[in-house]
């Protein structure tokens, strides 16, 4: 078995994937099971099903999070199961379908998995508008819409326990990637800050029960943000083209350059369009994975 799982809390187990540093999630009471973004491979998936039988659970909900395309590889896996998404899940999917294929049909092929037919994404039995109380067994968890990185982005919270999951939000690997609106992410990260928040756990990377890391992490991506809509709504102001804003967030700071470095430009692109500027060139928006 690839996909270990740990226990976090008395009803959260978390394993971390093989590929892109992912967590995927089991929350469970008694006998009964919600998966959280099962992925990522489908031996991976498989291992997710063998565990849950081996723990006597019955998969009977799986919340995916966000549209992107490894979020939404394992819910097939579990056809009885009741799949939650956000409400603007449906038209995300559609919107970038061919992308979602290609981006599997790559990482797949990267990793020798055979995908003879096209990939369908899972459509919801129930959709959130912004929050509603999840039921597993007696136990009760909050899913609540926290746009910015996607549109239909949904985090997991349990008051009781205190835990968060975060989905693409608030990593220790990954900058904030805005592919909805910075204004979103702007609030999203807002109310996270308010939050009493006792375990993190990050949709990539790593999990942390640390306040004061939890604290770092917010208030990283947060002053990130400030940094990037300062900078670029400067050059707007001042007639500026996207190149002007590529070069006024050339020296800006951020976790692991090397490797963000892409999604910096992403969201300088972003973020330019959504404070007024032009440009002469497509942008290609809505972009999914990701690191």
């Amino acid at each position: 078995m690839s996909v270990h799982f740990e226990a976090l809390t008395a009803h959260l187990w978390a394993a971390k994937c093989r590929g892109y540093a992912m967590n995927t999630g089991i929350l469970h009471d008694a006998a009964h099971a919600t998966l959280i973004d099962p992925a990522l491979l489908p031996d991976e998936v498989e291992d997710i099903a063998a565990f849950c039988e081996a723990q006597q659970l019955k998969v009977e909900t799986v919340v995916i999070t966000h549209h992107h395309w490894d979020h939404v590889l394992g819910a097939a896996r579990f056809p009885g199961a009741h799949v939650v998404t956000h409400q603007s899940y449906v038209a995300q999917t559609a919107l970038d379908l061919e992308h979602t294929r290609r981006s599997i049909q790559g990482y797949y092929g990267a990793e020798g998995v055979a995908a003879d037919t096209p990939f369908s994404p899972p459509m919801p039995d129930q959709t959130v508008d912004r929050i509603i109380g999840l039921m597993v067994g007696d136990m009760r968890v909050q899913l609540f819409h926290t746009p910015g990185h996607a549109r239909d982005h949904l985090s997991v919270y349990d008051a009781e326990s205190a835990f968060l999951w975060a989905g693409d939000l608030l990593s220790d690997l990954e900058i904030p990637f805005v592919s909805d609106r910075l204004d979103a992410f702007e609030r999203t990260l807002g109310m996270f800050a308010a939050m009493q928040v006792d375990l993190l756990v990050p949709g990539h990377g790593n999990l942390t029960r640390d306040h004061a890391e939890i604290r770092r992490r917010i208030d990283a991506d947060r002053s990130y943000l400030s940094d990037l809509r300062t900078r670029i709504e400067a050059v707007v102001l001042a007639g500026g083209s996207v190149q002007d804003a590529t070069a006024a967030c050339a020296d800006m700071v951020f976790r692991s350059p090397g490797a963000n470095s892409e999604a910096h430009i992403m969201n300088v692109e972003q973020v330019f369009l959504e404070c007024g500027g032009t440009t002469q060139f497509n942008l290609l928006l809505g972009w999914s994975r990701e690191l």
